[in-house]
């Protein structure tokens, strides 16, 4: 069974949605390439498809829309419901499907429970203000450093065991994500020495 592994920029307040508005323009280019990156095949919400998807050259893109796109090439709209065709998509042997961006399509993918593993790449970048991550349901299983200060975060979605919704606030309860008018920033200490 082949998995299904989202990849994600975000910025060090963990705000993860539009990363152009806070990485400058130059670096945003190489970031998509960066997330894609030993992917064969790439699952694109419509709004990351039609504004990224030619940057993605050399990969197969599969997109999740539900209103008509444009074509380009090496592309390929999935009909039919996109919870039912995605488990079956997870069901059929081949190489991992890589969410790049598309955080609609993750929210869907956490509340279908299709999402197996996720992949950050946080940036030494202050947002201020979007949509931050819920982690909660996230187990981190690596992290580096990278030679331009960001860090690339692993982590394996763990579900809870019955169907019933947890009981965390109506933000937060469909699908990982809660909106916020700012994060906040609070100063706290990596490391505590002891002398």
């Amino acid at each position: 069974m082949r998995a299904i592994i989202a990849n994600l920029c975000m910025a060090e307040d963990g705000i993860v949605d539009r990363p152009e508005r806070w990485l400058p323009a130059p670096a945003l280019g190489g970031v998509i390439d960066d997330l894609a990156a030993g992917a064969n095949t790439v699952l694109l919400g419509r709004r990351t498809y039609e504004q990224y998807a030619g940057s993605l050259g050399g990969v197969r893109k599969l997109v999740i829309a539900s209103t008509p796109v444009a074509y380009q090439p090496g592309s390929e709209v999935l009909k039919g419901d996109p919870r039912r065709v995605l488990a079956a998509l997870k069901q059929v042997p081949g190489p991992d499907l890589h969410v790049i961006g598309s955080l609609g399509l993750i929210r869907s993918l956490l509340r279908w429970r299709l999402l197996d593993d996720v992949t950050l790449r946080i940036h030494p970048v202050r947002a201020g203000q979007g949509t931050a991550l819920d982690r909660r349901s996230f187990k981190l299983i690596s992290l580096c450093a990278g030679l331009s200060g960001t860090l690339e975060a692993t982590y394996k979605v763990h579900y809870a065991a019955t169907g019933a919704l947890s009981s965390v606030d109506s933000t937060g309860r469909w699908g990982g994500t809660r909106r916020t008018a700012t994060v906040p920033s609070t100063p706290r200490t990596a490391i505590k020495a002891h002398a």
